[in-house]
């Protein structure tokens, strides 16, 4: 099994400086959300042009936009320069625009095109650049001519050379590359010719710019238009337009505006000497900021490095594809670069862009009608097309040429290369590897077992991706293992443990036995906010109060005793009963529970995890050293099996049924002002052992209110409907909420949710009893969210054989002193 790449080079490419694909990761925080295939559309965006942009609208906010905008000329007029240095034009010749459209449109029109005007355009053209040809055609008696492709798929230039000599032309166009294929036209042999015969050329580098060296005075164009929110990296409504002298100096936009002319006399007016007479004044100063950030990364990187690591990465995508049985891929013998197209038998390239985003693999389905002039000839309705950057690597091909694997199986065969259908007998053809560059490894699966043809052999299965199964599932991927997580219902679902928006973390605990998971689970949190870039964690202090005479009193590291008085001064919305003490801790705070499960999952993805929802397991038994687990419709081997599977953990280990309770538990927003004393101002998490039961919440923070919940409810089926809380549930929360939380109003909103109980309060986490490759991680009677993140990185452990005697706490054995029933 191979690792994800963090440097590629190309073997065959000449020597040069290694892409860090590693560190491109890390300042795009969009690659921990899936797997991104759409850079010819919008790529993702860097952390500091974000910034760029952000900083630029703060300053507007504060000072005006006048103001905003005279502080950052400096700034802007680096844009240019920058710009015009990655054309090889100079900065007077360049113009920010809209969009590639805007420019197209702009300069088109200044060439005053007139009646029996011959334009020559490549079959590369894109839509908009077709329109507006087609309309100068229809409406101004342009003759517009489509030139044919030579067998490569590349534009014939013997058949341009051949429309050249047959008369006069006025402007000769085509796209550097297509939005419909991976095609790399013959951009130097074009302008060679145009420029022998005397003809403007327009090129079209809205798919080439940041992918592909573009110098125009290489290339031989005269006009050049390109967009900032494809392989640039910029913010979408950002666009250039580059006219080079002598050509510039004859141009007259058909509509100057007061940025690119002046008013001179009453009916009388002159064009700036440059290119930006055809800029509009009205711009948006910050995005285009969040321009010339991007152009400086690009910069700081190389264009020649960038254009080494994506025809590798690309290449390998498209040599894996084109091996899969159903798939084939669309490119024309002239591709190269960044993009590949391809189509799936008998699906629409719509639907297999759908089932992709269900995988979180996002590219996008081209339609012919954005490309008629290339794609009708070719028979194509539709394609799917992939596209990488910077932050794509080997596990991101990976993840995509498995995906389209799995949708492109045919229709009632297996469900997937890696699954045997249940019950199936006799020999399932193995798929072929996915196949890939040296630069770009992809992980290949071990071979299948004899008792089940066909079924991979995964390191791990984990079963339930709640919080503690999303963390295993992360934690396992990123220490390199074949590792397949299965959840019963759709993700994100309502009806079990993990759901809801806010979970508390603390380290007041009664007893020491908790102390050492206690740190190790903070620190596993501030790991996880790093891998993620994503804050998890909202640190408010917390109080955790009982009457004085409890006999096993909070405590913790960091923790210190308080009276009624101390606690007041701490959270003044907060009123104790007389005889009470707290536990102050300063550290306590708000674990944001949604954002959480989506990280956990999307770094699983990231580090090569696999991941079906709606995939109920219907049974499992051990087969040697390995497990057989079934699902409905398939059965799976793995060397260990976790069982993360909170309140049906009874319904996947029998033996602990008598030892687990699922309960029903009600929590509650109460109206409150968070500018005031039920605030974060005048409020952190707590809890308050009452005669109603341990009452515990959050100040109003998200705008939904004051949240609270009784840590105590009836025992429930999981499997049973749950009806929302009636209203005696209710009265005896806002009985106990009335009782130390004076400020708060009545109930907005209600929500339940499941603990899964034990007799002693403590987890269940260990090998199952009696069968080592089964581990279990479950009823974590309502306070196990915090250590989410470290129990994910301890069964990591244990899979891997570590020993963890810090838990031996919670193992399940203890539920068996007799041995095993």
């Amino acid at each position: 099994m191979s690792a994800p790449v963090d440097t590629v080079t190309t073997p065959s490419a000449p020597p040069g400086r290694a892409l860090d694909v590693a560190a491109e990761r890390d300042r795009t925080p969009g690659s921990f959300t899936g797997h991104h295939f759409n850079a010819a559309g919008a790529a993702l965006l860097a952390a500091g042009t974000v910034e760029a942009v952000i900083d630029h609208l703060r300053a507007e906010s504060l000072s005006g936009g006048y103001e905003a905008a005279k502080l950052a000329v400096p700034a802007l007029d680096a844009v240019y320069a920058r710009t015009a240095q990655l054309l090889g034009a100079r900065p007077e010749e360049v113009a920010l625009v809209e969009s590639a459209t805007a420019g197209w449109q702009r300069a088109v029109s200044a060439l005053r095109l007139r009646p029996g005007d011959r334009v020559l355009a490549a079959r590369s053209s894109y839509v908009s650049s077709a329109l507006h040809l087609l309309s100068a055609e229809r409406d101004h008696g342009v003759r517009v001519e489509v030139l044919p492709n030579d067998p490569d798929g590349a534009l014939d230039l013997e058949a341009l050379e051949a429309a050249l000599r047959a008369g006069p032309a006025a402007l000769v166009t085509a796209a550097h590359v297509p939005t419909s294929s991976g095609l790399v036209e013959p951009v130097a042999g074009i302008g060679a010719l145009a420029r022998a015969h005397g003809v403007p050329f327009l090129l079209d580098a809205t798919q080439s710019l940041g992918q592909l060296p573009v110098d125009m005075g290489a290339i031989g164009c005269d006009l050049l238009i390109g967009t900032g929110r494809k392989f640039l990296r910029a913010p979408r409504g950002t666009g250039l337009l580059a006219v080079r002298r002598p050509l510039l100096d004859r141009l007259v936009p058909e509509a100057p505006d007061v940025r690119g002319a002046h008013w001179i006399a009453e009916r009388s007016w002159e064009l700036v000497p440059d290119a930006r007479r055809f800029e509009l004044w009205e711009a948006a100063h910050a995005l285009r900021l969040g321009l010339g950030a991007a152009l400086a990364d690009l910069s700081a990187l190389g264009v020649d490095t960038v254009a080494r690591h994506l025809a590798t990465v690309a290449g390998a995508l498209r040599e894996s594809l084109a091996a899969l049985p159903g798939v084939r891929v669309t490119d024309p013998p002239a591709a190269g670069g960044a993009i590949v197209t391809f189509v799936v038998d008998g699906m629409d390239a719509a639907d297999v862009q759908r089932e992709l985003a269900v995988r979180q693999v996002h590219l996008i389905a081209v339609p012919a009608s954005h490309g008629r002039w290339d794609m009708d000839p070719r028979g194509l309705a539709k394609v799917v097309r992939a596209s990488v950057h910077v932050y794509n690597d080997g596990a991101d091909v990976h993840a995509l040429v498995e995906a389209v694997r799995e949708i492109a199986r045919p229709r009632g065969g297996t469900a997937s290369r890696d699954i045997a259908p249940a019950g199936a007998s006799g020999t399932v053809p193995a798929a072929p590897q996915v196949h890939a560059s040296p630069a770009v490894p992809a992980r290949t699966a071990p071979a299948s077992r004899s008792a089940h043809p066909g079924a991979r052999l995964r390191d791990a299965i984990v079963v339930g991706l709640g919080v503690h199964g999303g963390a295993a599932l992360h934690r396992l991927a990123a220490r390199g293992l074949d590792v397949l997580g299965l959840e019963q219902y759709a993700l994100g679902h309502d009806l079990g443990s993990s759901h809801g928006a806010t979970r508390m973390i603390r380290r007041a605990y009664p007893h020491p036995d908790w102390d050492g998971l206690v740190d190790l689970a903070h620190q596993a949190w501030a790991d996880l906010e790093r891998a993620s870039k994503t804050q998890l964690v909202d640190v408010t202090g917390g109080l955790y109060a009982a009457p004085e005479d409890r006999p096993d009193p909070m405590r913790g590291p960091g923790c210190r005793q308080v009276g009624v008085e101390e606690a007041a001064r701490i959270f003044p919305g907060l009123r104790l009963p007389a005889g009470f003490a707290a536990v102050h801790d300063p550290r306590a705070g708000i674990i944001d529970a949604q954002e959480t499960l989506r990280v956990q999952l999307a770094l699983a993805e990231r580090s090569g995890a696999t991941i079906r929802d709606s995939s109920p397991v219907t049974g499992w038994e051990p087969d040697g050293d390995e497990v057989v687990v079934r699902t409905a419709d398939a059965v799976l081997r793995t060397r260990r099996l976790l069982l993360c599977t909170g309140p049906w953990t009874a319904t996947q280990v029998p033996s602990l049924a008598p030892h687990l309770t699922p309960t029903r538990i009600v929590n509650a927003y109460f109206a409150a002002d968070p500018a005031g004393p039920l605030g974060r101002s005048g409020l952190g998490s707590f809890s308050v052992d009452l005669p109603q039961g341990l009452l515990y919440g959050f100040p109003a923070t998200d705008g939904r209110g004051l949240k609270a919940g009784l840590d105590s409810g009836p025992a429930w089926d999981p499997d049973a409907p749950r009806p929302p809380a009636t209203g005696s549930e209710l009265a005896l929360l806002a009985e106990a909420v009335a009782q130390v939380l004076p400020g708060a109003g009545p109930v907005t909103e209600s929500l339940t949710c499941l603990y899964t109980m034990t007799a002693d309060r403590r987890f269940v986490v260990g090998e199952v009893p009696g069968v080592p490759q089964v581990l279990v991680a479950s009823a974590c009677s309502g306070h196990g969210f915090k250590f989410g993140p470290v129990l994910g990185e301890a069964l990591a452990d244990l899979v891997c054989g570590t020993a963890r005697p810090d838990l031996d706490f919670l193992s399940p054995a203890r539920l068996f002193p007799g041995g095993v029933r």
